[in-house]
């Protein structure tokens, strides 16, 4: 014998709804981003005038730069665009950078709306924004010492 199909309606919507059933939360309020190098909060990301670039950015007063990926699927343009802003907008020096050797990095989940850092897991979420904030590293020379490519 088939099953009755089920019906919704005003009463059984309102009797769902009189169980007090806990909702799921959309965002999980986070703090205001902050520098990892200076502690300085960072501003709200900005289009970027100094490029063509789509993906919004900016610079901490300690001169790390950041770039956000609204979509989080475009996390190797957006390293390569913070680099590049780094070295001064030079994409060819900063092709030549190493991590750890010639700078920092710090990739986080960020909410575009609330400007907060979404804590509590790590790695890709579908649709979720993330933020990569990159320091180069002073060399003896002044210099990053990625900037020039290798002798030979």
């Amino acid at each position: 014998m088939p099953q009755p199909a089920i019906r919704l309606d005003h009463r059984t919507v309102r009797c769902v709804s009189s169980l007090h059933m806990a909702m799921p939360t959309l965002r999980v309020p986070g703090e205001p981003p902050a520098c990892p190098f200076c502690g300085a909060g960072l501003r709200r990301p900005k289009r970027r005038t100094d490029t063509d670039s789509l993906l919004p950015g900016g610079r901490c007063t300690c001169g790390a730069c950041f770039v956000v990926d609204p979509t989080g699927r475009n996390g190797g343009d957006a390293l390569l665009e913070a680099l590049a802003d780094a070295c001064g907008g030079d994409r060819a020096s900063s092709s030549l950078l190493q991590p750890g050797r010639d700078y920092e990095e710090l990739i986080e989940n960020y909410d575009t709306h609330l400007h907060r850092w979404i804590k509590g897991f790590r790695g890709y979420r579908r649709g979720m924004a993330r933020l990569y904030l990159v320091k180069l590293k002073p060399s003896p020379s002044g210099l990053p010492s990625g900037s020039t490519p290798p002798p030979g």
